[in-house]
C-alpha cells in the first residue's frame, strides 16, 4: 500500500508554479483486512506523528482482481466447477437447516460465501455468469427440496437485470433455458395439486403459492426466456390448462372418497351431500383466496374456470342419482309408511342451492346455460312428497300435543299451554322448510305455496276443533251446575288465538306478493289476481273458522253469565224509587268486576275484548228487555235506567282500557240511550221536542203534493204583538166531489203550554177553488220571550169546509217563531215590505212506535198535556186515513 499511497504520504510537493501543497493527512491499510468482495467505505485521515493536527475523512472503493484472464475453455470449466461448488454448499446448508427446506432464506455461511467469491474472482466469472450459476444450483436443488419462492424470485430478478443478448455463451444460454423449462414444468405440476400443497388456511403455503406464480410470471416476461424459448405456450394458456386438469383430478379424488360402500339410495344421497358441501367449501376458498392471486398475478380467471368445471361434473352425477330417486318416489304411495323421503335429499337440495349461488361471481355471459341452472326441477316430486309427509305428521303431532296437554300455563308470563306452543312450532318448521327451499321458479312455486298455506291452515283449524271438543268432554257446554270462569277455559281460548296468530305472517313469509308479480309478468293481471285471491281465501277461511270457534266458546260465556246478569238488571229496574242508580247498580257492577278481573288476568287481550263484547251485548239485551216490558212507567224509572246505562258505558270503556267507544256506542245503544233520555224527560219538554221535530221536517220538506201556503209574519216589539198575514194557497188537494175544495186556514200558536191563553183563529172560507186568495191578517198579544221559547211555532191547518159532514183536512205547515222579523230589530210597520214565506203543506203520518209521539202516547192516562196533544193528533191522522 506504500506504493499505492505514495502520493498521499508525501509531506509536500512543488507545483509547476513553485507553490507547495499542505499536508492534510495519511492512511495505512492492512491488505488482510480488505474483504474478498472488496469494500467501499469512509476512512479517518491520520497524522504522520502523534503531534500532527489532522482531521477529515476519505472514501475509498477497493476491489481485488487477478491480472491474467483465463482462457475461454478454462473459464467454462471454472464456471461448471463454480456451480458444482455452490450445489455442494447448498446441500450442506439444507442438511444443517433444522426446519422445512422452504423456510431457509438461501444464505450461505460467510466461509462458503468467501470461497465462492474468491473462486469467481480468480476465474474471472462475471456477475451475470455468477447469477446464472446461482439460479442453476438453487433451482436444481428445488426439484428435490422445495425452497423459498421469494428467494428464487430474487435470483430471477438478478438474471433479468444482468442478462444481455451476447453476455453468455450459447452453451450457457441452453443450460439456463432448459433450467427454466424444468422449473416451469415442476411448478405447473405443483399447481395441478395446489389444493393439497397450498391450502389457504396455511399462511406459509399460501405465501409460497403467491411467489410461485410471481416467479412464473417473471420468467415468461424475461427477454432471455422470450429469445431462447420462443415456441413455449404462453403462461396464461398453460395455467388455464393445468387448473382444468387439476380440478378434474381433485373432483375424481373427492368423489371416490365420498362414494358409499353400501349402494343404498340413502347412502348415495348422503355421499352426494358430502361431495357438494366439499365443492362449496372449495368455491368459497376460490372466491376468497385463490382467485385473487391468479387474477392479480397471472391475469387468469381462476374462479370461472374452476366453477364451470365443477358445477358441470356435479350436475351430471346428481341428475343421474335423482332420476333413480324420483322413480322410487313415483312407485310408492304417499301413505306408504315403509318409504319416506329422508332429510338427506333436503340437505342435497340446500347444498346444490348454495353451489348455484356462487354464480353471482361469474360474468353475465359465463352465468348463462349452467348445468345447475334448473337443478330444482330434479326435486319436484321430492317437494310434493315432503309436503304430504309434513301435513300427515303435523296432524298427528297436533293431536298428540292436545292429548298430553294438561291445559295449564307454560309459566307465569305466558297465557297459553304447551299444545299451542307445539302446534305453532310445527307450523314454524314447515315455514322454515319452505324458506330454506327458496324455490327458484317463483311462478312455479304457486302450487307449492298453495299447498303449504293449505296444510298450515288445515292444521290450525284442526287444532281449534280438537281443543273445542276437549272443552265439550269436560262439560263446558252443558247446563248443569254453577258456571265459574276457570283457568282451563281461559287457556283454551288463548291457545286457539295463539295458533290463529301464527297464520298472520304467512303471506310475507311465503312470498304471496312476489308470486303475484311473477304471475302477472308470465300470465297477465287476471291470473295474478286469481292467484292472490286464492291464496288469501285459504287463510281467510281458516281465520274465520278459528274465530268462529273462539266466538262459540265466548258466546257460551255470555250464555252462562246471562241468568245472573238478568237477575241483577231486574233488581236494578225494580229497586225502590228512592234508591239512586249508583246504589241500585252495585250488585251488577260487583258481579261484572269480579268475573272480568279473572278474565283479564287469564286471557290474551284479543280474547278478553271478545268476551267483553259478548258480556256487553248480554247487558244491552237485558236492559232493552226491561225497558220494552215496562212501557209507560214514570219518568223516574227511565231516569234510573238511563243513569245506570251511562255508568255501564264508562265501566266497559274503562278509560280506553276496555272496549272502544265506537263499539260501545252502537246504533242499538244510541237508540236505547235516546229512548231512555226521552222517557225520563218531562212532558212539556217532550212536547217542545215534538214541535222542534215538526219544524225541522218543515224546513227540509221538498215535496209539495198537498199544495203550498203563502204567509207573512213579524213581531212588533212596540206593541208586543205577533202579526200574521195569510195571503193565499196554491194547489190545494181537491176534497169535494166536484174536484175542488172550499178551503179555509186555521192559525194556532204552539206549544199549548206556552201559548195557553190564545185561541185558534181562522180565515174566511173560499168556495170552489184549489188556489184560494185569503189576504187576511191576525194579531196575537205575546211576549218576545214566548216567541223565542224552544219549539214555539205557528201551526197553519188548511181545511175543506163541509156543510153537512165534518170539515176535511187538506194539509198543515209549521212556521218557527224564533227568528221571525222584528224579534231582534224593528221593521217598517205593515206587511208590504216583508218577504212572502211559502210553506209546503203536509199531512201527518202514523207513529213508527219508537218516536216522541209514542212516548207521549204512553203518558195519555197520567198526563193531561200529553193526552190533549196525542188525542188531537190521532184524530187528525184518523181523518187523513178515512179521506184516503
Amino acid at each position: 500500500m506504500g506504493r499505492f499511497f505514495k502520493q498521499i504520504v508525501q509531506s509536500a510537493r512543488t507545483s509547476s508554479k513553485g507553490s507547495v501543497d499542505d499536508f492534510l493527512g495519511c492512511l495505512n491499510l492492512n491488505l488482510g483486512d480488505i474483504p474478498s468482495r472488496g469494500t467501499d467505505k469512509w476512512y479517518e485521515l491520520e497524522g504522520r506523528t502523534s503531534k500532527s493536527n489532522v482531521q477529515g475523512q476519505i472514501r475509498l472503493k477497493i476491489n481485488l482482481s487477478t491480472e491474467q484472464r483465463p482462457a475461454e475453455t478454462e473459464r467454462w470449466t471454472a464456471i461448471t466447477a463454480h456451480q458444482t461448488i455452490l450445489e455442494k454448499f447448498v446441500e450442506y446448508e439444507l442438511q444443517r437447516h433444522a426446519s422445512k427446506s422452504y423456510t431457509w432464506d438461501g444464505r450461505l455461511s460467510s466461509v462458503a460465501d468467501t470461497i465462492l467469491h474468491q473462486h469467481a474472482l480468480q476465474n474471472d466469472i462475471t456477475d451475470a455468469e455468477e447469477a446464472v450459476c446461482n439460479w442453476l444450483a438453487y433451482s436444481k436443488e428445488h426439484m428435490h427440496h422445495p425452497l423459498d419462492y421469494a428467494f428464487l424470485y430474487k435470483l430471477l430478478r438478478s438474471i433479468d437485470k444482468l442478462w444481455a443478448p451476447t453476455l453468455l455463451s450459447k452453451e450457457y444460454d441452453d443450460m439456463l433455458a432448459n433450467s427454466f423449462c424444468s422449473f416451469i414444468d415442476f411448478c405447473l405440476g405443483l399447481l395441478r395439486k395446489q389444493r393439497d400443497l397450498f391450502p389457504p388456511a396455511n399462511k406459509a403455503a399460501y405465501y409460497r403459492l403467491e411467489y410461485l406464480l410471481i416467479c412464473l410470471d417473471l420468467i415468461y416476461s424475461m427477454k432471455f426466456f422470450k429469445k431462447c424459448c420462443p415456441f413455449k405456450k404462453e403462461l396464461h394458456r398453460e395455467i388455464i390448462d393445468i387448473i382444468k386438469k387439476g380440478t378434474v383430478d381433485w373432483y375424481e379424488t373427492v368423489y371416490a372418497l365420498a362414494e358409499p360402500q353400501v349402494q343404498s339410495e340413502e347412502e348415495q344421497v348422503t355421499s352426494l351431500v358430502s361431495l357438494t358441501n366439499t365443492l362449496n367449501t372449495d368455491m368459497q376458498r376460490a372466491v376468497k383466496y385463490y382467485h385473487k392471486l391468479y387474477q392479480n398475478i397471472v391475469k387468469v380467471d381462476y374462479f370461472t374456470i374452476t366453477y364451470k368445471q365443477l358445477e358441470k361434473l356435479i350436475a351430471e352425477d346428481v341428475s343421474r342419482a335423482m332420476e333413480e330417486v324420483n322413480r322410487n318416489i313415483k312407485s310408492h304411495d304417499a301413505k306408504d309408511d315403509d318409504y319416506s323421503v329422508g332429510t338427506s335429499l333436503f340437505e342435497l337440495y340446500l347444498a346444490l342451492k348454495e353451489l348455484l349461488s356462487y354464480k353471482q361471481y361469474l360474468s353475465p355471459n359465463d352465468a348463462k346455460n349452467l348445468a345447475l341452472a334448473n337443478f330444482h326441477v330434479w326435486f319436484k316430486y321430492c317437494v310434493q312428497r315432503w309436503l304430504e309427509i309434513a301435513q300427515s305428521k303435523a296432524l298427528k303431532r297436533i293431536k298428540k300435543a292436545v292429548e298430553l296437554d294438561k291445559i295449564s300455563l307454560v309459566d307465569s308470563l305466558v297465557k297459553h299451554s304447551t299444545s299451542a306452543v307445539d302446534t305453532s312450532c310445527c307450523f314454524a318448521q314447515i315455514r322454515e322448510f319452505w324458506q330454506k327451499l327458496d324455490w327458484p321458479d317463483v311462478t312455479g312455486s304457486y302450487a307449492y305455496v298453495t299447498r303449504v298455506t293449505d296444510d298450515i291452515s288445515k292444521g290450525a283449524t284442526y287444532y281449534a276443533d280438537v281443543m273445542h271438543e276437549k272443552l265439550k268432554k269436560h262439560g263446558y257446554f252443558t247446563d248443569d251446575g254453577q258456571f265459574d270462569v276457570t283457568e282451563q277455559l281461559c287457556i283454551t281460548i288463548n291457545d286457539i288465538e295463539h295458533v290463529r296468530k301464527s297464520l298472520k305472517p304467512l303471506p310475507q313469509i311465503l312470498g304471496f306478493s312476489e308470486i303475484q308479480h311473477a304471475m302477472e309478468k308470465t300470465h297477465g293481471s287476471k291470473s295474478a289476481k286469481q292467484c292472490k285471491e286464492s291464496l288469501h281465501l285459504v287463510l281467510k277461511s281458516a281465520d274465520e273458522d278459528m274465530c268462529n270457534k273462539i266466538l262459540t266458546i265466548v258466546q257460551r260465556v255470555g250464555e252462562k253469565m246471562k241468568p245472573d246478569i238478568k237477575k241483577f238488571v231486574f233488581h236494578l229496574s225494580w229497586a225502590p224509587m228512592s234508591v239512586p242508580a249508583d246504589d241500585a247498580i252495585c250488585p251488577l257492577m260487583e258481579y261484572l268486576d269480579n268475573n272480568l278481573i279473572t278474565l283479564n288476568n287469564s286471557l290474551l287481550r284479543a280474547n278478553f275484548d271478545r268476551i267483553l263484547e259478548e258480556i256487553w251485548n248480554v247487558v244491552m239485551i237485558e236492559l232493552r228487555e226491561q225497558v220494552e216490558s215496562n212501557e209507560g212507567k214514570e219518568p223516574v224509572f227511565y231516569e234510573r235506567l238511563y243513569d245506570a246505562l251511562e255508568i255501564l258505558i264508562d265501566f266497559f270503556y274503562a278509560d280506553e282500557k276496555g272496549l272502544s267507544m265506537d263499539y260501545i256506542m252502537s246504533e242499538e245503544c244510541k237508540l236505547l240511550l235516546n229512548y231512555l233520555k226521552l222517557n225520563k224527560t218531562p212532558t212539556e219538554e217532550l212536547i217542545e221536542l215534538y214541535y222542534l221535530e215538526r219544524i225541522a221536517e218543515q224546513l227540509h220538506r221538498e215535496n209539495g203534493e198537498f199544495g203550498t201556503l203563502n204567509v207573512k209574519c213579524y213581531y212588533s216589539q212596540e206593541r208586543e204583538k205577533l202579526c200574521i198575514q195569510v195571503l193565499s194557497a196554491t194547489n190545494v188537494i181537491p176534497l169535494d166531489s166536484n174536484g175542488l175544495s172550499d178551503p179555509f186556514v186555521k192559525v194556532e200558536l204552539c206549544p199549548k203550554h206556552v201559548f195557553s191563553r190564545h185561541d185558534v183563529k181562522q180565515t174566511k172560507i173560499i168556495k170552489k177553488t184549489l188556489h184560494p186568495l185569503f189576504e187576511e191578517h191576525f194579531e196575537f198579544v205575546v211576549s218576545s220571550a214566548d216567541c223565542r221559547h224552544r219549539g214555539s211555532c205557528v201551526l197553519f191547518t188548511v181545511m175543506d169546509h163541509d156543510i153537512i159532514l165534518t170539515n176535511d183536512f187538506a194539509g198543515e205547515a209549521y212556521l218557527p217563531l224564533n227568528d221571525i222579523p222584528g224579534l231582534s230589530s224593528e221593521i217598517p210597520a205593515g206587511f208590504e215590505k216583508l218577504k212572502t214565506i211559502s210553506l209546503i203543506l203536509s199531512q201527518p203520518q202514523a207513529s213508527s212506535g219508537n218516536d216522541l209521539f209514542s212516548i207521549l202516547e204512553g203518558r195519555i192516562s197520567t198526563d193531561k198535556a200529553a193526552s190533549e196533544l196525542i188525542k188531537k193528533r190521532q184524530q187528525l191522522i184518523e181523518k187523513v186515513q178515512s179521506q184516503s
